[in-house]
């Protein structure tokens, strides 16, 4: 590996929120605890977002900062910065973005393969930052856990980039094949993307 990486973590990306697809899930199961889940009875001051704080805490540190159902931008920030110390061990430099992207440079000149330092990151955030950052952005957006697809329909319609006549339906089978009858990428619907419930809370 030669280089700056710039790699779109999946805990980084606005677009995690929409569904929280690839990112923290709620299994078939109902949310039962297993050997890699804590019991989201565990968490239920996180309210409406327990069973995401449940699937988040793999680890002790993770378990702290979420065990009392909030995670503050002093936590996040620790979070981060920990994921870095951790990736330096390894001989990277580590840095996120705003926009969702993150920067990996050798320290010292060595080559190795994608795989071996993508290995490196998953080891640090699974230690570390993890689902946290993901969770921060996810419940200042959305508090009370309301569905994606209306919240998303809704804010759409209310900027014009929809007609009256798009449903939810729609919208979720659009964002299934990730290929939608609008411009994705606008300035409004963007901002319905990040700001759904116009809350103000991003960055």
């Amino acid at each position: 590996m030669a280089g700056t990486v710039r790699l779109r973590s999946c805990a980084l990306l606005a677009v995690c929120f929409t569904v929280l697809s690839g990112c923290a899930q709620t299994p078939p199961d109902g949310g039962e605890p297993t050997p890699d889940r804590v019991d989201p009875a565990a968490f239920t001051a996180a309210g409406p977002w327990a069973a995401e704080f449940a699937e988040a805490a793999l680890a002790p540190y993770q378990e702290e900062i979420l065990s009392d159902g909030v995670i503050t931008a002093d936590e996040r920030a620790d979070a981060r910065a920990r994921t870095s110390k951790c990736m330096r061990s390894h001989g990277y430099r580590y840095e996120e973005h705003r926009d969702g992207a993150a920067d990996i440079d050798p320290l010292h000149r060595q080559s190795e393969s994608i795989e071996q330092v993508a290995s490196y990151l998953a080891d640090c955030s699974r230690r570390f930052d993890h689902d946290i950052s993901m969770l921060f952005d996810a419940v200042r957006r959305n508090p009370e856990h309301r569905a994606e697809a209306a919240i998303q329909v809704a804010c759409l319609q209310r900027s014009g980039v929809v007609g009256a006549d798009y449903t939810e339906r729609r919208w979720r089978s659009e964002q299934a094949d990730d290929r939608f009858s609008f411009e994705q990428w606008s300035p409004e619907a963007t901002q319905c993307r990040l700001d759904p419930l116009g809350l103000g809370r991003q960055g």
